[in-house]
């Protein structure tokens, strides 16, 4: 299988870690969004990364990757079997793909780091309005919905975990960590998550192509 697109983003790190934590040999194309190669909307039409080449199958979009991994390679499954806490696990990535796209990588990832990468100037007055207006709204939502102990869906890391951690794990690289004392549920969820081993291996692949740039 090939994977194509950047892996420090959350998106990409989504399949990775679904690959990784199923088993499953893959190879990374490092393909950009704003540089896409020659004929990459033949397997991503909307230009956009992740995308998977499986054989004779070509997908786009993380959701409809990951999905699609566990349908194939059920072994190691990353959504619960009980429909009513699958559900919550899709919610959960689709709050994940949407709201904290905009919160976590478009109004912070992507100014502090990645214009960083692209020699463009930071917008930092963007930055911090998005950090007043919209970080506190999510933060107590997932304040609300971390539990004391465990995982999100369940007694393991799944893809709802994935998701969310993936999210907040780049706003960590753009200087932002949840404030312990106003978001305990929270701050301890994800240190949970940043601990986890499948966690660990991305963090520190990230770490390589960081301190390279």
């Amino acid at each position: 299988m090939k994977v194509y697109g950047a892996t420090i983003s959350p998106m990409v790190r989504k399949v990775l870690m679904a690959l990784e934590i199923k088993g499953l040999d893959y190879q990374v194309e490092f393909v950009i969004p704003f540089n896409t190669p020659e004929g990459f909307e033949k397997i991503s039409p909307l230009k956009k990364i992740p995308a998977l080449v499986d054989g004779d199958v070509s997908l786009a979009d993380s959701t409809v990757i990951c999905e699609y991994l566990e349908d194939r390679y059920p072994e190691t499954p990353l959504y619960p079997s009980d429909p009513v806490l699958k559900a919550k696990a899709r919610w959960f990535e689709e709050y994940a793909d949407t709201v904290l796209m905009k919160v976590t990588a478009e109004g912070l990832y992507f100014e502090r780091v990645v214009k960083k990468l692209m020699g463009m100037e930071t917008d930092e007055e963007k930055v911090q309005k998005n950090l007043k207006k919209n970080m506190p709204k999510t933060l107590d939502y997932m304040e609300s919905v971390s539990p004391a102990e465990g995982f999100l869906v369940g007694d393991s890391l799944m893809m709802a975990d994935i998701a969310i951690g993936s999210s907040f794990i780049n706003a960590g690289y753009a200087g932002f960590e949840p404030d312990s004392s106003k978001y305990p549920n929270f701050a301890a969820y994800m240190q949970r998550i940043k601990a986890h081993p499948a966690f660990q291996v991305r963090m520190k692949e990230d770490a390589k192509f960081i301190n390279k740039e």
